[in-house]
């Protein structure tokens, strides 16, 4: 086989071949008064989910004007909406589209309307 060929072939192959995800992991950090047992248990899955080389979502106490952060690998979320959409932006589209989130985003019924310019006069 030629090595143009070669090189066409390694390209359709990278296009066409489904990519493969890195898993995702999403645990909820337990109350501040839990039993030391549960912080113990989730410590464990975290440290098998950065073994394993999961993407890690941590849902944990924030205040409502902080956004998700990513720290060391780890994505910080505080609410469990803003988990789950990091997680569907992550997920395969079933539609062909960028993902399982945009798949959901233009499911939504309605119509945008533009700003226009009012004349005043």
């Amino acid at each position: 086989m030629s090595a143009a060929l070669q090189r066409r072939l390694a390209r359709l192959e990278d296009v066409l071949l489904p990519k493969s995800r890195q898993p995702i992991c999403m645990l909820r950090e337990p109350a501040s008064a839990a039993p030391a047992e549960e912080w113990a248990e989730y410590r464990r899955q975290v440290d098998e989910a950065k073994a394993r080389g999961d993407f890690l979502i941590l849902l944990v106490p924030m205040k409502p004007t902080e956004r998700p952060r990513t720290e060391n690998g780890v994505t910080y979320c505080g609410t469990e909406l803003d988990a789950l959409a990091l997680k569907a932006s992550m997920l395969p589209s079933k539609l062909g589209n960028k993902s399982a989130l945009d798949d959901v985003m233009k499911s939504l019924p309605g119509n945008v309307f533009r700003p226009v310019a009012r004349n005043e006069g």
